[in-house]
């Protein structure tokens, strides 16, 4: 009976753990590269409440990034290093940024697209 009241105890703690300790919501990767003029993906689909670490590089010249719909408030500045930063939107929607750092003729063209979902 030892055995079997041990084992019920470990259960109990196990279930109670289970409950009480319930994770976040998993964190997700995506890649971002950014070369002249251009940022691949073009457009990137995040959810809303999910926290999702965004790694970013370029693959030519030096690029800047912010979002603020999406929780990214202050420059990221893209270059070869990888950069990354947790983002977790608050908002539903679609939401289109521009290079944040001159990188040249095509600048006024380098956009990214966040589209937030439930």
């Amino acid at each position: 009976m030892k055995f079997g009241t041990s084992l019920m105890a470990a259960a109990i703690v196990l279930g109670m753990t289970g409950i009480a300790g319930a994770a976040a919501p998993a964190s997700k990767t995506v890649n971002i590269s950014a070369k002249n003029f251009a940022f691949t993906p073009a457009v990137v689909t995040l959810k809303e409440g999910q926290p999702t670490t965004l790694k970013l590089v370029a693959t030519e010249g030096a690029h800047g990034l912010t979002a603020p719909e999406i929780g990214l408030t202050k420059m990221v500045t893209i270059t070869s290093a990888p950069t990354t930063v947790t983002v977790t939107p608050q908002k539903v929607g679609t939401f289109v940024e521009h290079c944040a750092l001159f990188c040249g003729a095509g600048h006024a063209n380098m956009v990214i697209t966040f589209k937030v979902v439930k």
